[in-house]
C-alpha cells in the first residue's frame, strides 16, 4: 500500500502540475502589466511570481512576516527598504526551533524559510529592492501569524491596492477577501497549496489577474 500511495502521488503531481500550466498559460495572457510590485505577508507573492514567469520585483520573496510586523514594515516602506543590512536574530524565544534562520529588518523580523542563511537573503533583499515599481505596488495579507481586528484596521489605512485573504466573511474591513475552505480553522492556511487535480490553489479563488490589472488601469488613467 505505501508503494500505491507513493505511485499516486507521484501522478496526482503530475497532472497537477501539468493543469497548472495551462492555468497559468492563460493567466499570463490576461495579465495587462508584468511590472508588478507584490509586497507579500508570506510566500504568495513569491509563487505568483513564479507560477506566473514573471521577474521578481520585490523584496518579500521566500519569506514571511508577522501580522503587525507586515503592516509596520508597509506603514514606513522607504525606511525599512533604505535599511541594507540583516541581523541575525539569535534569541531563542524566537528560533523556537526552527531549522531556518530569522533575522532583523530594523525593529521588524523576517522568518527565512526559504533561505539557508541571513547572508544569503540579505544579498537578495537588497537585489531585489531596487526593483520594485513604486507606482504599481500591491500588498497581500493573510488573517494568520498574529492577525487581529485591530491590524486589520491598520491595513485597510494602507495607502495602496491591496487584499487580506480570511477565513471567514468580514464586512467591517473592505479589503478582505473570504477564502472558502476553511471556516473550522482559526485562519486561512497555506493558501498557494495545491488542491485537487485540477492545477488549482485556494489562492486561485481570488482573481489577482484582475487584481494586478486594476492597478495597470489606474496607473494609465492617472498618467
Amino acid at each position: 500500500m505505501t508503494l500505491f500511495r507513493a505511485a499516486y502521488g507521484r501522478f496526482k503531481k503530475k497532472v497537477w502540475t501539468h493543469n497548472r500550466k495551462k492555468i497559468m498559460k492563460h493567466a499570463a495572457q490576461r495579465l495587462r502589466d508584468k511590472n508588478i510590485t507584490i509586497l507579500s505577508m508570506n510566500c504568495a507573492g513569491g509563487i505568483l511570481y513564479h507560477d506566473l514567469g514573471l521577474r521578481f520585483l520585490s523584496p518579500t520573496i521566500n519569506l514571511y512576516m508577522q501580522a503587525e510586523d507586515f503592516i509596520r514594515f508597509c506603514s514606513r516602506l522607504p525606511y525599512y527598504l533604505s535599511l541594507d543590512h540583516l541581523r541575525p536574530c539569535v534569541d531563542p524565544a524566537i528560533l523556537d526551533g526552527r531549522t531556518y534562520p530569522v533575522a532583523w529588518l530594523g525593529d521588524i523580523k523576517l522568518f527565512l524559510v526559504h533561505y539557508a542563511s541571513v547572508e544569503q537573503a540579505e544579498e537578495k533583499w537588497n537585489e531585489r529592492k531596487k526593483r520594485i515599481q513604486w507606482d504599481r505596488i500591491v500588498l497581500l495579507a493573510t488573517d494568520r501569524d498574529g492577525m487581529t481586528d485591530a491590524l486589520k484596521d491598520r491595513f485597510e489605512q494602507l495607502p495602496y491596492p491591496k487584499v487580506m485573504f480570511v477565513h471567514l466573511p468580514d464586512s467591517r474591513h473592505p479589503s478582505c477577501y473570504y477564502l472558502k475552505g476553511y471556516e473550522k480553522e482559526n485562519a486561512v492556511g497555506l493558501i498557494t497549496e495545491s488542491t485537487g487535480w485540477r492545477g488549482l490553489r485556494a489562492i486561485d479563488q481570488f482573481d489577482y489577474i484582475a487584481f494586478f490589472n486594476s492597478v495597470a488601469s489606474k496607473e494609465n488613467s492617472d498618467s
